[in-house]
């Protein structure tokens, strides 16, 4: 009896083993027979790789706000960044430079950057960027960037923190009387701020009657004579003398020619120019050779030579002496 009850009992255990190793097995085993879920691989990173952002996105009257464009390319491939200062529209360029080409990271890291400034509150774009290259494959491609916005508050819509908004305190009662002269005092600050007001009318009406009897050629020069009163040449501050040579242009243009020439592109401006009157070919390929010149000064950066500087500035008085010319021939045909 004991050797069938021993037998019995090992059957039993290796009844209970079998059964422990199948639950076993059946735990490592992925649900409907799947292998285990592996970890995804990292996506590689596109060949060429373009973006563009404005930091801040949302800035005040007058702050600088930074434009970059940034570009990292595979070292097999050939992409350069593209000069995009003269597409800014709106926004002040006051500085600007270019980073790399450096390898980063296995790959070919570039940037350029341009600091701008707005004078008006609103909403403004900055220009999508596009750069086309041939893949390893021979195939062309391009690597293209949207377009940034960036918002520009007034300062005077700006509000306070909660923080420091404070209870009013509860009134007291005046413990003076308010002095005699006190009224003597209010009649004299609102005399002085008639008086302001006053002079700053006169001197608005007395510009206004000089544009409107100055010709534009006069107007320029006396712009031209504040620009050399500067003292920009003596300091040997070159590229913004230029700057300013560049906006006397551009204004002459505007009050001679009657296009908004401030605001535009040099290739806009030329298009404007072929519907103004008395616009001959001469005067046209010297506004472009003019802007041409002096737009690499504005937009890249470029330090002009004081010989180069004096001849812009010829140039300039050159101009406006054949556009008046071709003007009195006009009128006395």
């Amino acid at each position: 009896m004991r050797s069938v009850f021993s037998a019995d009992r090992d059957a039993a255990r290796r009844i209970i083993l079998v059964l422990l190793a199948c639950c076993v097995l059946f735990a490592g085993c992925p649900p409907d027979g799947n292998e285990p879920a592996q970890p995804d691989a990292p996506d590689a990173p596109a060949p060429v790789e373009l973006t563009a952002q404005a930091d801040p996105a949302k800035a005040r009257i007058g702050e600088p706000i930074t434009f970059r464009i940034t570009l990292e390319v595979d070292p097999s491939l050939s992409a350069e960044l593209p000069e995009v200062g003269s597409r800014i529209q709106g926004l002040r360029v006051v500085d600007m430079g270019k980073e790399g080409p450096k390898k980063r990271e296995g790959r070919i890291w570039s940037q350029r950057w341009y600091e701008l400034k707005a004078d008006l509150a609103g909403s403004y774009i900055l220009p999508a960027v596009s750069i086309p290259y041939t893949d390893s494959e021979g195939k062309d491609q391009v690597a293209e960037t949207k377009q940034v916005f960036v918002e520009v508050e007034s300062v005077l819509g700006q509000t306070t923190d909660e923080q420091d908004i404070r209870d009013l305190k509860s009134l007291e009662k005046a413990k003076r009387e308010i002095p005699r002269w006190w009224p003597l005092l209010l009649i004299g600050i609102l005399a002085i701020l008639g008086l302001l007001v006053g002079l700053i009318l006169f001197f608005r009406r007395k510009r206004r009657t000089r544009e409107a009897l100055w010709t534009p050629e006069e107007i320029a020069m006396e712009e031209l004579e504040n620009l050399e009163a500067t003292g920009l040449l003596e300091e040997a501050r070159y590229r913004e003398y230029v700057f300013g040579l560049s906006l006397i242009f551009r204004r002459y243009l505007e009050r001679r020619f009657h296009v908004p020439a401030a605001e535009q592109t040099t290739e806009e401006i030329l298009a404007s120019l072929r519907r103004a009157e008395n616009f001959d070919k001469t005067l046209k390929e010297a506004t472009r050779s003019f802007l041409e010149e002096t737009d690499p000064v504005k937009y890249r950066g470029l330090e002009p030579q004081p010989a180069e500087t004096e001849t812009w500035r010829n140039r300039l008085v050159s101009f406006m002496e054949r556009a008046a010319e071709t003007e009195d021939i006009q009128e006395a045909a």
